[in-house]
């Protein structure tokens, strides 16, 4: 398997499945801010800054999380620099510092200034932008903007542009189990699921200040910009390290806040392309989702 796109490359919007709702009689999902919604915010670094060690944007998310966009071991003066994503849980202390996992370090903001303190060492790089956010008083924004966990996964692809070959996966999102699903389906595609060994999605996360999260519970996270509008049609692009360039890629896709499958429930469809032997299948793929926290 050369590439696999799973929800990361697509051309357009998703007309949504039988299984959503039709009717309209149920209620869209509206759920309450989050705990860390005020606290949020993201920021774009200056990565000449004398002393920034090697971030490009730090973000806080209204989940508690953190998402540090750092070149890989955080040195400086590389001429093409690989980057990777940080990521863990922050809280608020005292003195309105941003605490990570467990005391490792502290963030402090003060207007266009960060302090970071990693055990005694002092880093302060310069705020080069504040990414701006969504309407705050919107309640669809609001709604989305928090951690996800995969509920179940749905996946359609034709691999032979006649047959389409579905799997449903009610343990969440296990990319390595889903593909051998697709392979026992497809006799004459033989996916490399080995390469995929540990990709399971923990989280998908969206927030505010327009990021797309995606958390895996072995492998380091891909993230990147969303753009988002309120009747839920959205297009992003996903960066990962250099080593996970299969997930990074573009995509289209619909997000339905009132598709009739239970209580906080939301349904997230795109398209999918998986490419292996040198042939591309085309398809489509669907998650349910329901809030993390």
């Amino acid at each position: 398997m050369k590439k696999l796109f799973f929800f990361f490359v697509a051309v357009a919007a998703l007309v949504l499945s039988a299984s959503c709702n039709k009717d309209g009689k149920n209620s869209p999902v509206v759920l309450p801010a989050t705990q860390y919604f005020k606290n949020a915010q993201k920021f774009i670094l200056n990565e000449s800054s004398p002393s920034n060690p090697g971030i490009k944007s730090i973000e806080f998310t209204e989940s508690g999380r953190y998402l540090i966009y750092q070149q890989k071991g955080a040195v400086k003066a590389v001429a093409e620099p690989e980057y990777e994503y940080l990521r863990g849980t922050y809280t608020i202390n005292d003195n309105g510092e941003y605490v990570l996992d467990n005391n490792f370090a502290t963030v402090k903001v003060s207007g266009t200034q960060i302090t970071i303190n990693v055990g005694g060492q002092m880093y302060t790089p310069t705020v080069q932008e504040v990414v701006s956010k969504y309407p705050a008083n919107n309640e669809f924004y609001t709604t989305l903007a928090r951690a996800w966990k995969v509920e179940q996964t749905d996946i359609s692809v034709s691999f032979d542009g006649n047959t389409s070959v579905v799997v449903v996966f009610k343990g969440g999102c296990d990319i390595p189990a889903i593909l051998e699903e697709l392979d026992k389906k497809a006799s004459n595609v033989n996916i490399n699921k080995d390469k995929m060994a540990g990709y399971v999605v923990k989280e998908i996360n969206f927030t505010m200040s327009k990021t797309i999260e995606v958390a895996f519970t072995q492998k380091p996270s891909v993230s990147g910009d969303i753009t988002l509008s309120e009747s839920g049609d959205f297009s992003y692009t996903l960066q990962g390290a250099n080593d996970l360039e299969f997930f990074s890629g573009t995509a289209k896709g619909k997000i339905d806040t009132n598709p009739g499958l239970g209580a906080n429930k939301i349904l997230l469809s795109m398209d999918a392309e998986v490419s292996s032997q040198s042939k591309t299948y085309k398809g489509k793929v669907e998650f349910i989702l329901s809030p993390a926290e």
